[in-house]
Formats: C-alpha cells, structure tokens, sequence
C-alpha cells in the first residue's frame, strides 16, 4: 500500500539495525492513515487473538473509531519503509513513565529492523523519559527476545484473560542511570 501524501517527517533512521541496514520513516499519524493502518493492526495481532481468544483488549479487535481516537490523544506515530506504510507505534504517558502500548508492523515487514528502529526513534523523540514500560503475551518469546536486547527486564505477571497471562517489562533510561 503506498501512502504518497507529503507529511511532515520527525525523524528517518538510517543506521545499521543488528544486520539491517534500511532506511525506516516515523511520522505523526494523521486521521488519514487509519484506513491503512487498521488493516496492518489486526493483521499484525490475529495471531494472538487465534491464540488467546482475547476479544476485549487484543488490538486486533480494534474499531475505527477507537484508533481514530487514540490517534487523537496519545502519542501515535505511523512507520514507513520508503513510500510505503508498514506499521505503527502507540506511546502514552510523560517524562516520568512512558507506556509503550502497541508497535505493529506488517507481518510481510518483521524481521528486517522496523521493530528495533521504532524504539530507537521513541528513545530519541523522548529522551527525558525516565522509564519505559510495556506488556506483552506470555508465550510471545520474539518479544520477550526482542524487549530484552533492547534492554528491557520482565518485573511482573498479570493475568488478563482465561488464556493470556501479559509479562511487564521496563526500561529505566539513560537520564536516571546517569544521575
């Protein structure tokens, strides 16, 4: 899907990602990206869905009007590789505590650096935040792998639903190790 309306860039990562050396874009999400990245959202969530028959919380159960408003209040940021959009990442809180509530990416686009690129830009776009939380399925060892190379440490267990139980994992910053 290629999305060629001009918009305002925050930031183009073009480093090497451990092995992928590809150029990613990451702009604010405007209303007009929701037909597109809807469709990646459930996409990038059935999986888990399939799995832990969440229908209350999973990310793919998502409404429009739902992205539309959490467009509207968090921090959203839509990812593109080149022209084309692959994915988006969902950030929410302040310099205290930031929560990481969703990063999606096209399941055609995984594993070639997207992932590791949307955190290293969040880190820079908020770099006076002093702990970085998120959740993340139990038995979703890519993301337990993923998290933790990056830095993150499981601190808790939550039980959500019958059959997802979600692992906390947290970050504490460079600005708070540094003081």
């Amino acid at each position: 899907m290629k999305n060629n309306k001009k918009l305002p860039i925050l930031a183009v990562e073009d480093r090497d990602l451990g092995g992928y050396n590809m150029s990613f874009v990451f702009r604010k999400t405007t209303m007009e990206d929701i037909d597109i990245l809807l469709p990646i959202q459930k996409a990038s969530f059935q999986e888990d869905l399939e799995k832990y028959e969440d229908f209350e919380t999973n990310p793919a159960c998502e409404s429009f009007e739902k992205l539309a408003q959490n467009i509207k209040k968090y921090h959203h940021f839509t990812i593109l590789d080149g022209e084309t959009v692959i994915g988006a990442i969902d950030v929410r809180g302040n310099n205290e505590r930031m929560h990481l509530d969703k990063v999606f990416i096209s399941p055609f686009n995984q594993n070639n650096g997207a992932g590791t690129a949307a955190i290293l830009f969040l880190e820079e776009k908020f770099p006076n935040v002093r702990l970085w939380t998120l959740y993340t399925p139990y038995l979703s060892f890519r993301n337990h792998y993923f998290y933790e190379k990056l830095g993150y440490k499981k601190t808790k267990e939550v039980q959500l639903a019958p059959k997802l139980i979600l692992f906390k994992y947290e970050k504490l910053s460079c600005v708070l190790m540094s003081e």
